[in-house]
């Protein structure tokens, strides 16, 4: 996982696994991401595994995320993702 910062935009990368033995590290990545009130792109192309806590704690980054009026989306989400996100039932409130 990294953070790329730019005037405009943070792009996060989600890396190629997110479990929940990852998402004690990923939680402040995300929180630091939205207290910088820009943009915040999940780049998520390269991301083959994700378990439920993982799609889990970024659901509930996106709910927090549209009450507070940031602007989140997805780059290049993989298939995995996608699969993982509709077999949770939260497709939807991940946009995807």
């Amino acid at each position: 996982m990294s953070v790329i910062e730019s005037e405009s935009e943070i792009i996060i990368d989600c890396s190629d696994c997110l479990s929940v033995s990852l998402v004690a590290d990923f939680k402040p990545i995300l929180s630091q991401a939205a207290s910088q009130n820009l943009p915040i792109i999940l780049d998520a192309s390269e991301l083959e595994r994700i378990d439920a806590a993982a799609v889990q704690l970024i659901s509930a980054f996106f709910i927090e995320a549209k009450e507070s009026g940031l602007d989140i989306s997805w780059r290049n989400p993989t298939e995995s993702l996608r699969y993982a996100s509709e077999l949770i039932g939260l497709k939807d409130v991940l946009h995807l």
